[in-house]
Order: C-alpha cells, then sequence, then structure tokens
C-alpha cells in the first residue's frame, strides 16, 4: 500500500517536524511498508486463538499488604544511618 506525499505531509505537520524532500521520500517508503505489513496482519486468521493468560485465575493478581515488624536492634541500624528521622521513622523527600 502506497501512501501519498500529500499525507507524509500531513502527518509531518500534526507531529510539528519539518521534513526536507529527501526525508519525505524515505518516510513515504516506510510508512507504506508499515502499512502493506498490517495488510498482511489484517490476513491472520486469529478467530479460533485462544487468549492466553487474561482467563488465568493468577491473571492481574495482587497480594494484600502485611505489615511486618523489623526486629528492633535492626531497625535501631537503619535509623543511625539515615540523616532525617523523627523518632523510629526515616524522612524522605516528597516525590510528587
Amino acid at each position: 500500500m502506497s501512501i501519498s506525499i500529500e499525507d507524509i505531509k500531513k502527518v509531518a505537520s500534526l507531529a510539528k517536524l519539518e521534513l526536507n524532500e529527501v526525508e519525505i521520500e524515505k518516510y513515504q517508503n516506510q510508512l507504506g511498508s508499515i502499512l502493506e505489513y498490517i495488510d498482511v496482519l489484517k490476513k491472520v486468521k486469529v478467530s479460533d486463538l485462544e487468549i492466553l493468560g487474561i482467563n488465568d485465575e493468577n491473571f492481574n493478581k495482587t497480594r494484600e499488604d502485611e505489615i511486618i515488624d523489623c526486629p528492633e536492634d535492626e531497625r535501631d541500624i537503619a535509623l543511625k544511618q539515615m540523616s532525617d528521622k523523627e523518632d523510629s521513622y526515616i524522612k524522605v523527600n516528597r516525590i510528587l
């Protein structure tokens, strides 16, 4: 499937790209090849294929969060190494 030079210029304009004539011809060939490959993929019969993983009982399964207490001696060692702490908590910079 070929794609016109006008289509290439329109896509370039939408993408805010300034293309010279050599680049336009290059992308015309490349996009044409991509569209031809898409046509080939459209012919592949997939209606009788089973989708793997989505129906699996473990698909997108999350675990419950658990609070696990750290032994006090390990907590003290970690807190001694931190430059910014408050009580028994490590203070970190806001991420957002």
